[in-house]
């Protein structure tokens, strides 16, 4: 403001200089009267337990990683606590079995390479594999048969959300935790019950092929993940499970809906694919099972509610994605600079046992939340400094 329109008088002061005196003034009221806002919180819940490590002691097997994370055995305690608030004692014997046991029954019938072929062709042929994408050698993971449990196995690939050992445990657990929370939120609000047992046990059991699916190698990397039905296997081979195992119609439905809702012509049709190709891996007919409606083209009309809950329950890799690959990014800077790690470590089994077990007693969730402190990269150090020790 010029020295003029600071000694004019209200007779002599023009429209604009009144507007900037008056402004100018508003603007220190509003800064003395700005209230004072306490954002500090405790970062850390207390109750966290850890099992430290020499640096030279970290175990060069994954699974060890997840068995001998407290974090893991919580959220797996906790998932079988879900498990548990199932009514029909026959639907909750079946998921609990599943989970305590993921082994694929279905793979039985295709224990020979003219089965496995077989199938391969038929989705190929009903454009339900795209061939370009997966291959024959790739259709079913390669890996030594055996099913490892499912307290050990990663979240999802390893690029992707939660992808250490345990991580399966972490995502169902946080999706369990969600999709009780949509259930409660419909009664409180609304006033009515969706079928928790449908809601829950197909929350509990929509990445029960990952076990399988991602099967860890020596190098400490989780197996690559090819595609059926435009998503990934493993939601193909979970709901095949279910199918197979002659899970109710309405759960398989809800199940299959965890990648997609079904309230678009589009999204409809995506989930009736991976209906019709879990139901031809399953060896059953989608139609007479119940789970389509007329055309082929769709579920079911009405849609239950309950699919879209699985699959709002399933939204917790929107943000544990980005956490864990921005996380294990800022865990390679500390590898290199606290422990040594050369440029080829950092790309080889030594960074990826590192991670893994870093990932299982902390998880990248955390680490994420830290990174956007002051000072995050050196809370995240001194986090890892409390596992691995040197």
């Amino acid at each position: 403001m010029s020295t003029e329109e600071m000694s004019a008088t209200p007779a002599t002061m023009s429209r604009r200089g009144f507007l900037k005196l008056a402004a100018g003034s508003a603007l220190g009221v509003a800064m003395l009267s700005m209230p004072s806002f306490a954002l500090a919180r405790e970062l850390e819940v207390k109750s966290r337990q850890l099992k430290p490590v020499m640096y030279d002691a970290i175990p060069q097997n994954a699974i060890a990683c997840g068995q001998q994370a407290p974090l893991i055995e919580g959220c797996y305690r906790s998932i079988l606590g879900y498990a548990e608030k199932i009514h029909d004692a026959g639907l909750r014997r079946e998921v609990t079995d599943l989970i305590q046991n993921p082994s694929l029954r279905f793979l039985q019938e295709y224990s020979s390479p003219a089965a496995r072929h077989r199938i391969y062709i038929q989705l190929t042929n009903q454009g339900l594999v795209d061939a370009a994408k997966t291959d024959e050698a790739h259709f079913f993971p390669v890996s030594d048969g055996k099913i490892q449990e499912f307290r050990t196995a990663p979240g999802s690939g390893y690029g992707s959300h939660h992808p250490y050992p345990g991580g399966l445990a972490t995502h169902v657990n946080a999706n369990m935790h969600i999709t009780e929370a949509v259930c409660n939120t419909y009664r409180d609000v609304f006033m009515y019950n969706v079928n928790r047992d449908i809601a829950f046990g197909a929350e509990l059991l929509h990445d029960i092929a990952k076990p399988f699916v991602f099967a860890w190698q020596k190098n400490g990397r989780s197996l690559q993940e090819y595609t059926i039905a435009g998503t990934g296997s493993h939601h193909i081979f979970s709901i095949a499970e279910i199918i197979y195992r002659g899970f109710p119609a309405d759960f398989v439905v809800a199940q299959a809906c965890a990648h997609e809702a079904p309230n678009s012509a589009k999204g409809n049709e995506s989930v009736a694919g991976w209906l019709k190709a879990a139901a031809m891996i399953a060896g059953k007919d989608p139609f007479a099972y119940g789970l389509l409606n007329k055309i082929g083209d769709g579920i079911r009309d009405p849609h239950r509610q309950e699919g879209y809950i699985v699959h709002l329950g399933d939204h917790d890799w929107v943000l544990s994605s980005p956490a864990a690959q921005k996380s294990v990014a800022i865990l390679k800077e500390i590898a290199k600079r606290d422990y040594g790690m050369s440029a080829a470590d950092l790309e080889g089994a030594r960074f990826n046992h590192f991670r893994n077990y870093i990932g299982s007693q902390l998880s990248y969730m955390f680490l994420n939340m830290l990174a956007a402190e002051p000072n995050g990269e050196k809370l995240i150090a001194a986090q890892v400094h409390k596992v691995i020790l040197k």
